[in-house]
């Protein structure tokens, strides 16, 4: 048997709808945690813990010139992840268990990653300090 032929036995193939599974966990999850929770370390760096940024301050203040076109999409992953954050990491738990899944040990491990980020968010928005972080950022 040939190189080839052993690798292709090897790696399973790669399930479409749980690549665009990762992809989805992976951009909500980056946009939260980089984007809101950067932007809420930054100011916290500059100014002291931001207890006193709430609805009379407005984040897009502190927001770095050169990102302005992803503060949109850092903004609709705070108010729109207690949401989508659920719903993917359920779904991701319930692709972890495929046996097609489970074969592919890069995806398995990539899915239970991006999965357990997804929980992550929604555990952290439930804490008041997530509550906080949403409405700055949504004011």
């Amino acid at each position: 048997m040939s190189t080839a032929e052993v690798s292709m036995i090897a790696v399973p193939p790669r399930s479409r709808g749980v690549t665009v599974l990762v992809v989805l966990q992976s951009a909500l999850a980056c946009c939260y945690y980089v984007g809101a929770g950067g932007l809420y370390l930054l100011v916290s760096a500059k100014n002291g813990w931001p207890g006193w940024l709430g609805p009379d301050h407005d984040p897009k203040g502190y927001w770095p010139a050169f990102l302005w076109p992803l503060y949109l999409p850092v903004a609709v992953s705070v108010g729109a992840g207690l949401v989508f954050a659920p719903v993917l990491a359920i779904v991701g738990g319930a692709n972890l268990v495929r046996p097609s899944v489970r074969a592919n040990r890069r995806l398995f491990w990539t899915l239970a990653a991006t999965t357990l980020l997804c929980a992550g968010m929604v555990v952290l928005i439930m804490t008041p300090l997530g509550q906080h972080l949403q409405a700055w950022m949504l004011d």
